[in-house]
């Protein structure tokens, strides 16, 4: 397999643009500090190359990346290393605040196929804002035009729809997600503290994790259709935690622009112990939203290049259990990431 993996990025927000902070961090530095996996089918950091990016904002399309990503209120490394004009991208829903239809730019999607045509993408990441659910299946439509990979960071149910999922996988191309769990994010720690009850015996009766963030993608959330989505993917995913029923509630519950990337989350566990003991968990956690999807986001595009070209067996099934928290088989967070690791590292 050749070390030589090109990504493309739709939506250049927080997420890509800490991710290409990572990318070029440590592909020049001789550092390994919080650097989750060095190596993921064989590949480290050094050999993954972003070489498209695309986005709606009128201010960031016809931009070089590294401008936009190095003017981004959140950073933690300056770039180098990139060279790329951000081109505009598709859409085919109403925009996402603050835009309107008109204050937008967008190309077709046979000028999409040949811009990942021409920049020689091998994997296209999806990492627009959530809701955009019309948009999100033209991106993956048109990537399986292109023969390509399709990565679906959003709650869109893109990998969990049959329809697609039999056309990617008549091609043979992987398609992953649905909506990305962070390495250490809400999600993700919620399901670690109710298999960590689970595991010490302990017999959990109620829970409940409130979100609150201030990045744009939160702003989005706020539109009620979208809320309750993302409530129930997040609810069902921490679920599976348990052998058996209990109630749970899980979501983000408020936009609070000052907060921007940073995401608290709030947490109340009520359990039971010997002789019916009360054990009750409050919590805070304080995350970032872009870096805490860093890691995974690098570990994923590894992942899916590396199944793409050698076939690993279950690859996309794994890839999804360890990445997704809707994914098509929902699993727990102890045995999809053991799963994962042992068939990627």
């Amino acid at each position: 397999m050749s070390n030589n993996l090109r990504v493309a990025l739709i939506g250049v927000g927080n997420a890509s643009s800490i991710f290409v902070q990572g990318l070029d961090y440590y592909a020049n530095n001789n550092d390994t500090k919080g650097l989750w996996h060095e190596k993921i089918g064989g590949l480290k950091p050094s050999d993954v190359k972003v070489v498209a990016a695309f986005d709606i904002d009128p201010s960031k399309v016809g931009r070089d990346l590294k401008e936009v990503v190095n003017s981004r209120p959140k950073k933690y490394h300056t770039v180098r290393d990139t060279s790329i004009e951000i081109k505009a991208g598709l859409l085919s829903d109403e925009p996402p605040f603050p835009f309107r239809s008109e204050n937008t730019i967008t190309c077709s999607r046979k000028e999409f196929g040949e811009i990942l045509d021409t920049s020689k993408t091998n994997v296209v990441v999806n990492l627009i804002s959530s809701g955009l659910d019309r948009t999100a299946k033209l991106y993956a439509g048109a990537s399986l035009d292109a023969g390509l990979p399709f990565i679906n960071t959003t709650p869109t149910k893109i990998a969990g729809d049959n329809a697609l999922s039999k056309k990617f996988g008549v091609k043979k191309i992987p398609l992953v997600g649905d909506d990305l769990l962070s390495q250490l994010g809400g999600t993700a720690l919620h399901k670690g503290i109710i298999d960590f009850l689970v595991e010490r015996g302990a017999s959990v009766r109620k829970s409940y994790q409130l979100d609150v963030s201030g990045n744009t993608d939160t702003q989005n959330t706020m539109v009620e259709r979208i809320k309750m989505a993302k409530r129930k993917i997040k609810t069902k995913s921490i679920a599976i935690e348990a052998p058996y029923d209990f109630e749970s509630v899980a979501g983000t519950t408020e936009f609070a622009d000052f907060l921007r990337d940073s995401r608290n989350s709030y947490y109340w566990v009520s359990s039971e112990g010997f002789l019916g003991s009360s054990i009750v968990i409050d919590m805070m956690l304080q995350s970032s939203d872009g870096a805490n999807a860093g890691n995974v986001l690098l570990d994923v595009v590894r992942a899916v290049y590396a199944h793409h070209t050698r076939n690993v067996k279950n690859g996309r099934e794994l890839i999804c259990g360890y990445a997704f928290k809707d994914p098509p088989v929902n699993g727990k967070i102890r045995e999809t990431y053991r799963n994962f690791v042992e068939a990627f590292t």
